[in-house]
């Protein structure tokens, strides 16, 4: 999901020279300047190798990139199909990703770390297994001049998804300029819209919405990152443990050599693609390929790194992070039981 404090706007770093049918699939002008947003095309496929192995459903999104990347590498090479089968659910909205945690459905879950710690904490059998998501989110501007987090002191910044945890990173790193920005939540695809008919010249967004929007509006400029600025203000230079997977504490006990399989592939393939991100593309379901074309993909991995930890090994990052999102709302540092270990 990343890269530099500030990005202008150059040949080297907006994807325009992908003028392609594929990218055209996921963002979508339609008539009136508005905005489609193409969705997998199941809502559910699986993946066998052995039907007699036992199956593990996976709730993700047709809608991440860098922090499924390893996973899905490990899934469709066949290694992790050794020894299970994996049935593929998909959530559509962080609301959808929280019920199915606190209802315990599910095996494995692929989200953002502070839904996971918020339904862990209520007592859903979550465990926190992989960090594989650690930057993803970004300024875009239509104005060169405000390319700042600070040229919107005292206005208001759009922003997308709703719930986005930028949102109190920012306010939580006691930099005054920063608290006084309006935020005004937005759904991706009204917020797009808006930027494709000049409603709106600036907004906060993840990637890969960074990369629609760029390829929709070619007059914007990529400017901060939040995570180069998280960096700056908490000595965590290489990003914040925004998103990974995590496990079903009673699948866990139910299949701990599985969950521990799974994990060590995920591993290593993570640490090939780190070297190389773009050899994981065509590793994506297809089922994807209507929200997620690769040629988008690979335009979004450009701003992302890809990287992954077990969880319990960043754990003091973990709790450095939740505090920011939490705002001493909750006491950190976290319970160890939200954290698997082998």
């Amino acid at each position: 999901m990343e890269n530099g404090i500030l990005i202008h706007a150059s040949q080297k770093n907006r994807p325009f020279y992908l003028g392609t049918i594929a990218v055209l699939l996921l963002v979508l002008l339609v008539p009136g300047g508005g905005v489609a947003l193409a969705t997998p095309r199941n809502n559910s496929f699986e993946r066998v190798g052995d039907a007699h192995l036992p199956f593990l459903t996976l709730y993700t999104t047709g809608l991440a990139t860098g922090p499924q990347l390893a996973l899905w590498g490990a899934i469709e090479r066949g290694r992790i199909l050794e020894k299970c089968n994996i049935r593929v659910k998909l959530w559509k909205t962080l609301d959808d990703l929280q019920h199915a945690l606190l209802a315990g459905e599910g095996d494995l879950w692929l989200g953002h770390t502070d839904v996971f710690v918020e339904a862990g904490l209520r007592g859903a059998p979550v465990q926190l297994l992989l960090t594989t998501g650690w930057r993803k989110f970004y300024l875009l501007s239509a104005d060169r001049q405000a390319l700042h987090f600070s040229n919107f002191t005292g206005a208001s910044l759009a922003v997308t998804p709703p719930g986005s945890p930028a949102v109190p990173v920012l306010r939580s790193l006691g930099v005054e300029s920063l608290r006084t920005i309006s935020f005004v939540f937005d759904e991706p695809q009204a917020l797009l819209k808006k930027l494709v008919q000049g409603e709106l010249s600036a907004a906060l967004l993840p990637e890969p919405l960074v990369t629609k929007a760029l390829l929709a509006c070619p007059n914007l400029t990529v400017g901060e990152n939040v995570e180069d600025l998280y960096g700056k203000h908490t000595g965590h230079l290489h990003g914040m443990p925004i998103a990974g997977i995590a496990v079903n504490a009673q699948t866990a006990k139910k299949y701990p050599e599985i969950i521990a399989w799974i994990a060590k592939e995920t591993m290593e393939n993570a640490a090939l693609l780190a070297v190389s991100p773009l050899r994981g593309v065509d590793d994506l379901p297809e089922e994807f390929q209507p929200s997620l074309p690769k040629a988008l993909v690979k335009a979004s991995l450009q701003r992302e790194r890809v990287h992954a930890a077990y969880s319990h090994a960043v754990k003091p990052e973990i709790d450095d992070y939740m505090e920011s999102i939490f705002s001493a709302e909750k006491n950190t540092p976290l319970p160890d039981s939200l954290f698997w270990q082998q």
